[in-house]
């Protein structure tokens, strides 16, 4: 079981400058953070993160910030029981959660090959720190895991090329696009599909 996934340092620290000072800092927050499975202990801190992707970034998320905002906590602790088919991983800072990421098996009997990843979401105050890959680098390592899982997929917003591309380094691959896959507020959305093979 994956309880914690650290990234892997540089081979070698620059010596000075600009560099050095980045690199200096990047590590002092890799040492602060780290990535692991919820459970049901962690219900109020996900809930309240989930609720703010929800309402700050609705439209890469086909669930709604009115759609979930009343769950109970006992509700919240149910689904994040983690089994063999299932997971949701979150990525701390000094004890805070600031991400998220999830994935599951499909139930029916001839799509159990496959899982589906869903929920990925960092605070926007730690983006641009390779979090989102960590965390998406631990759900691909859960699936690989789990018996019988051959394939990812995954649905990321059109317009929203930074996932994309994130999603595309790690080995997924556009299969289509799905036209008006979301409606907000009479606004229709885009999404891409997007797999990778296990």
């Amino acid at each position: 079981m994956i309880e914690k996934l650290s990234a892997s340092e540089p081979a070698s620290e620059p010596s000075g400058g600009i560099g050095a000072d980045l690199h200096r800092a990047t590590n002092s927050f890799r040492m602060t953070t780290h990535i692991r499975k919820l459970s049901p202990p962690d219900a109020k801190a996900f809930q309240a993160l989930r609720l703010e992707a929800l309402r700050t970034d609705p439209v890469a998320f086909a669930s709604s910030y009115e759609e979930e905002r009343d769950l109970s906590l006992e509700k919240v602790a149910e689904r994040l029981v983690p089994t063999d088919d299932r997971a949701i991983v979150g990525a701390f800072d000094c004890g805070e959660l600031v991400g998220l990421a999830a994935w599951h098996r499909e139930e029916m009997l001839k799509l159990a090959h496959k899982g589906f990843v869903w929920g990925v979401f960092v605070r926007d105050s730690h983006r641009g720190r390779g979090l989102a890959r960590r965390l998406i680098e631990a759900v691909i390592a859960l699936a690989r895991r789990c018996d019988g899982i051959l394939l990812l997929n995954l649905t990321a917003y059109a317009n929203n090329q930074p996932a994309i591309a994130l999603y595309e380094s790690l080995g997924f691959v556009v299969y289509g696009r799905e036209t008006a896959a979301i409606c907000i507020d009479g606004t229709l959305h885009d999404d891409v599909h997007m797999a990778l093979r296990l």
